[in-house]
């Protein structure tokens, strides 16, 4: 076994801890069938801190420095955030203008939670594990391995909430979400933009759950879920694709060194 194959089986272990410490201290913290949204906006949340902290133990053990932390890229792939961050201001012109506004410590509590989640997640997926996946898979074995694994943990939520088909959904909104997360890794070569991306994601969506008021609406039937997702997130997904498919860019995809086609120049090959 080569040298990339068991760092990949080492990465695969640490993301498995990753996950142990995050849903165990977060059942530690909350009792079984409290809401995602609940979760996140009543107290500050230590299991994605605690998990992010081990991994960079991990990492610091490992010597593992290819991981994403370095600066972005060409610096003008920032601009590749603008189709998400389109969702993002959406979501909260929605939570702004059609409910209630969500109280200060509510507000504070989510923020923190949030910023907490998308640093550990994407320290989990798009650093640990992708770091390691890309020196030993070809690129498409490797973009998919990450991009369902991400997916199928959400699946844990369930543990948490007790609704296995909403959690089902949240794996498959994750999993479309995923692909445009990484393909952003990779045009920027570095975790900070994904990072930021994900954690106003995250932000935004929750903040929108926050301000409702009143009774709580019965849950959808799992297919209008799943259509629900298929529609929103959806368009995340080819996002994603469509920065990956050049060749050219898939070339330097091993290495965050290497310098990214410009996004607006036509590449060789299109």
């Amino acid at each position: 076994m080569g040298t990339s194959s068991i760092r990949l089986l080492i990465s695969v272990f640490a993301v498995v801890l990753w996950v142990a410490v995050t849903m165990g201290l977060a059942l530690l913290q909350v009792a079984e069938g409290t809401s995602l949204d609940q979760l996140v906006s009543q107290q500050i949340v230590w299991g994605p801190p605690a998990a992010a902290a081990l991994l960079l133990v991990i990492m610091w053990a490992m010597k593992w420095k290819d991981v994403g932390f370095n600066a972005v890229r060409p610096v003008s792939s920032w601009r590749l955030i603008w189709f998400p961050m389109l969702f993002v201001s959406g979501f909260f012109a929605a939570a702004v203008f059609l409910h209630a506004p969500v109280p200060k410590a509510i507000l504070l509590t989510v923020t923190i939670n949030t910023m907490f989640v998308g640093f550990s997640e994407e320290l989990a997926f798009r650093g640990v594990l992708w770091g390691a996946a890309r020196k030993a898979l070809p690129f498409w074995g490797a973009f998919f391995l990450v991009t369902f694994l991400f997916g199928i943990v959400h699946v844990l939520n369930a543990l948490l909430t007790g609704q296995f088909a909403a959690a089902g959904v949240q794996a498959f909104n994750a999993m479309l979400s995923g692909s445009a997360f990484l393909a952003l890794r990779i045009r920027t070569h570095a975790l900070l933009p994904v990072m930021i991306v994900h954690w106003l994601w995250d932000l935004s969506v929750f903040i929108l759950l926050s301000g409702r008021s009143g009774p709580a609406e019965p849950a959808a039937a799992p297919l209008e879920q799943f259509l629900g997702a298929l529609i929103i997130v959806g368009p995340m997904a080819l996002y994603g694709f469509y920065l990956i498919r050049n060749a050219q860019v898939r070339e330097g995809w091993q290495d965050d060194r290497t310098t990214s086609p410009d996004f607006l120049t036509p590449q060789k090959g299109e």
